[in-house]
């Protein structure tokens, strides 16, 4: 591997060095933008677009005198367009000849808007997909159909992104991308990562950036890469903001609603986003294993029915400051806080026959668990610019702390083939748990007038958790301490990281390279109880993760682009996954978490080849070691799940991208992949080696209809996926979405629905059980009807956003909801 990667970079550096002799020589053009009364302009956006056929080329933002510099500008025929709220578009032809530097003789000045009503919306025609060396952009607003849906909605139908039925988000197929928001780990997972993407309108945010292989700036760790929000800046001076209210409904009810304020006046920037809600859901689940003997001969059969609900609330606040000190100095501070109170309720009946099918005994289970959830974010930030180019340092601060705590309650009764009772028993279950993460980050970037740029950077994070769980088991009336389930879980971590960074263009390539130094000492330690004998365990290592990136410009226009990337990756096990006490789901299931974990190395390439902006085709190439993966053991008739480390996997997939405007107003985009996968590994007495094939298909068909109108379809499907020990079956849907704009294009009522063939189901087989055959199929909330309404409110100036940070690490993915 070491020796493949060698030889690509040596391939790479002497094809640049040969390409860097033959480079045109690039020109620069600078100006100056003035008002009415020939007075500086600041952040006035000026763009370049290519003649004959009005390509985008590059844009800037004056600084606060009104002058720009536009640099590394092929020569060619071009139109100067500048751009600012409540003023006339100016547009001027402009041809640059090889190696000018073109200084405009006189300001330009700009006349205000004749019939400004209230509000003027500049709307620059982009693209919805833009590729760049390392990351695919989707400009969210590009696509109209987009208006009036939360942000997982968005990202369902995002090139290469798709949701499995657990509602987990997958890239290329894979799991474990990380989410960032605004360049900075989400900090959330599960139910609240999910609430929180719900809560978010489209109409917040300005793209979507897709890395599959992250440069040396993120953090190393997700394995399939990360999906980064940009929410869009606040630049508007006075006071403004939306709100967002939307009701689903299933075969139960649910609401999402938010509230986002901001106020921006003189030197000082507040904001404050909020989002409250309610869910319901149910899963209609069936599990049957059928046992069988030394000569494949079936001996029991045990079939269960379980249907479970769940009840929750969810309310998030954010509020921050930003303070601009000078024109080169922002402080600020934020706090968030989350909480997400849940009630679930599962009853399950299985019934256990023999190899005749005769009924031997019926297993019920009536199982509840109460669950507060609370998390606080605390975040310090501050940035100065070190000249007008875009060099800066800047520096994070962050606390975190999650609280949680589950009651439990779990009553179990076992009836005879008469229906007469023979055993019961009912456990009860008290599990706090409290996680404490301090980190702080500095950035330093330093931009070159010829575009190259270099960047460094540290990073250390403090991790301190405490898991307890107290359970007590009662039969026949009698209450006892169940020290077998008992357990006190204590774990700490720190990781330090160091980055460096540099990218430049020669002539039509383009070179990206860096690597990151993460160091992890971690230990953790479960307290004994009188059965239970005390553990501990410690582990330190030390990990370099390099990055490369490079493309190549087959013609002069940049209609035909070829990329490739390099990264190497790491997953480090969730904090409760270490944690190794039982938990029971039933009287036939249990839950362990697995202190044997070790974090997960990936090396990921990538080659794509992008035509214009419509079409991209990509394969990808991933070799993971010591995967986690959710993993399966039937012992003595009980069914155990805990993660574990899969030895070896491998992964390839071939990808089309297209995004393609058929006409006006109709707009296609569409994602067709064919992957391959292989897991071999020794899985407790079983040895491991399943692969598959897998194809999936995604289509989304936008149509813009006059008066305010738009509508969509969409629809998506997947053959059988390979997933370790599991092979989930092939589903498919389809969706529909119709939107009005209303109260003078600032507010819009949405309806959708999706799934609307109930179609959507989960159901599959589980492998590599010892004597064992299991499968499972289950029917959920898929198919949802839901109803939108958005409004946008306030009038403002042009004002300079806040800065939004980014100093938080990976460490607060990783704790579970």
């Amino acid at each position: 591997m070491k020796l493949s990667i060698s030889i690509i970079c040596l391939l790479t550096f002497s094809f640049i060095g040969f390409k860097s002799l033959q480079a045109q020589q690039l020109s620069e053009i600078s100006g100056v933008i003035v008002d009415e009364h020939q007075k500086g302009m600041d952040l006035a956006m000026v763009s370049l677009q290519q003649l004959p056929d009005s390509t985008f080329v590059k844009s800037e933002f004056t600084d606060v005198d009104g002058s720009f510099s536009i640099v590394k500008i092929k020569a060619g025929n071009y139109i100067l367009q500048v751009n600012i709220i409540g003023y006339e578009e100016h547009q001027q032809n402009i041809s640059i000849d090889q190696g000018a530097i073109i200084k405009l003789p006189a300001p330009i000045s700009l006349s205000p808007a004749v019939n400004l009503l209230g509000e003027v919306t500049i709307t620059a025609k982009k693209p919805y997909i833009e590729r760049k060396i390392d990351r695919t952009v989707v400009n969210v607003d590009a696509l109209i159909s987009n208006a009036g849906k939360d942000i997982l909605e968005v990202l369902e139908r995002a090139p290469g992104i798709s949701l499995d039925n657990n509602g987990s988000i997958l890239l290329k197929g894979r799991a474990g991308v990380a989410i960032y928001i605004n360049d900075k780990p989400s900090n959330l997972s599960g139910t609240e990562l999910e609430s929180y993407l719900k809560s978010l309108p489209a109409g917040s945010v300005k793209n979507i950036e897709i890395m599959t292989n992250p440069p040396a700036k993120y953090d190393a760790a997700g394995n399939s890469g990360i999906i980064n929000i940009n929410l869009k800046k606040n630049k508007l001076q006075g006071f403004n903001g939306n709100i967002i209210s939307g009701l689903r409904q299933t075969r139960y009810t649910s609401s999402n609603n938010s509230l986002n304020l901001n106020y921006n006046k003189n030197k000082i920037s507040l904001y404050a986003n909020s989002s409250a809600g309610f869910f319901n859901f149910f899963q209609d689940l069936n599990i049957n294993r059928y046992y069988k003997n030394q000569n494949n001969e079936r001996l029991t059969s045990f079939e269960q029915n379980s249907f479970n609900f769940g009840a929750g609330k969810y309310a998030s606040s954010n509020v921050g400051l930003d303070f601009y000190a000078t024109e080169q100095t922002t402080i600020g501070i934020s706090y968030r806080v989350n909480s997400n109170p849940m009630l679930r309720n599962n009853e399950s009946t299985a019934l256990i026959t023999d190899s005749n099918n005769s009924l031997l005994q019926t297993v019920g289970a009536a199982n509840e668990t109460n669950r507060k959830f609370q998390n606080h974010v605390y975040n310090f930030y501050t940035k100065h610019l070190l000249d007008t180019i875009g060099s800066s340092i800047t520096l994070d601060a962050d606390y975190a702390s999650y609280f949680s705590r589950a009651i439990q309650l779990f009553e179990n009764t076992l009836h005879d083939n008469n229906e007469v009772l023979i055993y019961q028993d009912q456990i009860n279950g008290e599990i706090p748990s409290q996680i404490n993460i301090l980190g702080a980050k500095t950035d330093y970037t330093k931009q070159f007038k010829d575009e190259s740029k270099f960047e460094a950077g540290l990073k250390s994070a403090y991790t301190n958790t405490d898991n307890e769980a107290i359970y007590s088991t009662t039969i026949d009336n009698v209450t006892s301490p169940d020290y077998s389930l008992s357990n006190r879980f204590l774990y700490k971590e720190w990781i330090n990281a160091a980055y460096l960074n540099y990218a430049r263009t020669f002539g039509d390539i383009s070179i990206q390279a860096g690597v990151r130094l993460e160091s992890t000492k971690l230990i953790g330690e479960q307290l004994g109880n009188q059965e239970v004998a005390a553990s501990d365990f410690t582990r330190n290592y030390t990990t370099a993760f390099p990055t490369f990136y490079s493309t190549y410009k087959l013609d002069s226009l940049s209609n035909n682009v070829l990329t490739f990337s390099y990264g190497r990756r790491i997953d480090r096990p969730y904090f409760q996954d270490l944690n190794p006490f039982i938990s029971p789901l039933d009287k036939f299931t249990f839950y362990s978490g697995n202190p044997n974990l070790l974090p997960t190395y990936s090396h990921n390439f990538s080659l794509s080849h992008s035509w214009k902006s419509y079409i991209t085709t990509t394969l990808n190439y991933s070799k993971t070691i010591d995967g986690i993966q959710e993993t399966l053991e039937i012992r003595d008739g009980i069914y155990y799940s805990r993660p574990g480390n899969i030895a070896s996997n491998q992964s390839m997939t071939l990808s089309l991208e297209g995004s393609i405007p058929v006409t006006k107003w109709y707009n296609l985009n569409t994602y067709l992949s064919m992957s391959y996968v292989n897991f071999e590994s020794q899985l407790y007495t079983e040895q491991l080696n399943s692969s598959g094939i897998n194809y999936y298909l995604s289509a989304t068909n936008s149509f813009t209809f006059g008066k305010g109108w738009s509508g969509e379809i969409s629809g998506n499907y997947s053959s059988d996926v390979v997933y370790a020990q599991l092979l989930l079956k092939s589903w498919g849907q389809m969706n529909f979405g119709i939107r009005k704009k209303i109260l003078n294009d600032k507010g819009s009522i949405r309806f959708a629905v999706n799934d609307i063939f109930y179609t959507r189901r989960g159901s599959g087989v589980i492998n590599n059980l010892r004597l064992t055959d299991a499968n499972w199929d289950s029917k959920y909330d898929s198919r949802v009807a839901s109803l939108t309404f958005a409004w946008r409110f306030g009038k403002s100036t042009l004002k300079k956003q806040k800065y939004n940070s980014k100093g938080s690490s990976e460490e607060q993915n990783r704790v579970q909801g």
